[in-house]
């Protein structure tokens, strides 16, 4: 079992075992902070090699000309900001294209308060 750490949520004292303490959570798609929700394991493997079945290149990439193997199969809305795992919201990305991505939706999420909710 995972040992008790403070709340997500900047300066709150509650311990909880994982993400943030019932007070602070908040509703979004598919649950983002219930575990039970997330595709994972053998499902989320099946799900990755279908997409770099069907387009196996950085879309990103691919859309300035670039040719680059796709290894991340990323949300295009987050999760945390109310995307889904619907196809439509999957695209496939190479690990650059991924991390800048990813730093960009973490200063988003840093300004309005770590949800993508103004």
């Amino acid at each position: 079992m995972a040992p008790l750490r403070p709340c997500l949520e900047h300066g709150c004292p509650a311990l909880v075992r994982d993400g943030w303490c019932d007070a602070h959570r908040k509703p979004t798609a598919k649950g983002w902070n219930n575990d039970e929700t997330r595709i994972r394991g053998r499902e989320l493997q099946r799900l990755r090699q279908e997409l770099f079945q069907r387009e196996p290149l950085c879309r990103v990439c691919k859309n300035v000309g670039r040719i680059t193997v796709a290894t991340i199969r990323d949300h295009i809305t987050p999760l945390a900001e109310g995307g889904t795992d619907d196809s439509l919201n999957i695209q496939p990305l190479c690990q650059a294209c991924s991390d800048a991505k990813t730093q960009q939706e973490s200063l988003r999420g840093r300004t309005t308060g770590g949800y993508g909710y103004v």
